[in-house]
């Protein structure tokens, strides 16, 4: 999409060297934008056009801090090294010829063009890295609620660590995948999951199912941890997971102990601390992690078919937000 602020639409054009009158287009207001339709990728403000609308001249006379933007498609490659396919960032050379290469290719090419043998020596290439630095993309989860536009070579590292990346259900059979949000109204809805709602730094007793595989919590601050329950034949492992991206902003421990109800007196019980619970995507499934609990066979209650756990999250420290 093209946009063009604040300038006026010639009345004639002339075609083959005969002046044409054409009617005049409704007058735009001074500041008003007007769209053409082209493509989906940005490239932001600061290159100049020198076409359709007196160039620079133009430019001059409606100020220099006017924004302009274009929308454009193109092939991704062209602006990958031809070396090595990463996305191309300043600095960026080019051999005498005007192949262009990364920083970091250059000297594995010991300065020779690896396409026409031509020196590369310390010529840059300033029109190329002024494109690639005004190209923003959207993010890959903007469907899942990220606003941020990203500067093309500067993408995969935004989203490696972006909040809106999706997690993924653990039941068996399903592919759904969404944000956290989605994924706690998932957990109800589809699967009839119950979830328990806890405070932090605060010990917290429930029963678990000898064979039930997961146990739904969510804190104070609506982050989901799930108890993971894995039938052995020497009992049962669990362990917690922090349903999340990615390893950001607050960090968490916990505290498990599993009892015999009817014999809770008589003080025999396993316990198991984890100084850092792990935090997951769900990606691939779940899978025990370092600090899990075996629980023997001998304290679940075998009336109910149930595992007395006593459980306490504890919020460690809270980082800044993920970006």
């Amino acid at each position: 999409m093209v946009r063009r602020s604040g300038r006026g639409t010639p009345a004639t054009a002339e075609l083959g060297g005969h002046a044409t009158n054409t009617a005049s287009p409704p007058a735009e207001k001074p500041g008003q934008e007007r769209q053409v339709p082209m493509g989906e990728e940005t490239v932001g403000s600061g290159l100049q056009g020198g076409e359709g609308g007196g160039g620079a001249a133009e430019l001059d006379a409606a100020g220099r801090g006017a924004d302009l933007e274009i929308s454009v498609k193109m092939d991704p490659r062209v602006l990958e090294c031809s070396v090595c396919f990463e996305p191309l960032r300043p600095p960026i050379y080019q051999c005498e010829v005007g192949h262009a290469v990364c920083f970091i290719c250059r000297g594995k090419l010991c300065n020779t063009c690896h396409i026409c043998s031509r020196g590369i020596g310390n010529c840059r290439c300033f029109a190329l890295e002024q494109v690639v630095d005004t190209i923003k993309m959207a993010c890959s989860n903007a469907d899942l609620g990220c606003d941020k536009m990203i500067t093309y070579y500067l993408k995969e590292n935004h989203e490696i660590s972006c909040m809106y990346a999706p997690c993924f259900c653990p039941e068996d059979g399903c592919s759904f995948k969404g944000s956290t949000g989605s994924l706690l109204n998932h957990f109800v809805a589809k699967h009839e999951w119950s979830q328990t709602k806890f405070q932090y730094n605060k010990a917290l007793r429930i029963s678990v199912k000898r064979h039930s595989r997961f146990k739904l919590f969510v804190g104070e601050d609506m982050s989901m941890f799930l108890l993971v329950n894995i039938f052995t034949h020497i009992g049962n492992a669990l362990t917690l997971i922090c349903i999340r991206p990615h390893e950001c902003g607050s960090s968490y421990s916990s505290m498990i102990s599993a009892v015999h109800g009817a014999e809770e007196d008589r003080g025999r019980y396993v316990f198991q601390m984890d100084p850092h619970v792990t935090s997951s995507s769900l990606n691939g499934g779940v899978q025990l992690g370092k600090f899990f609990l075996m629980v023997p066979p001998y304290l679940v209650d075998e009336s109910t078919d149930e595992v007395t756990i006593n459980l306490r999250i504890d919020m460690k420290s809270s980082a800044s937000s993920c970006h």
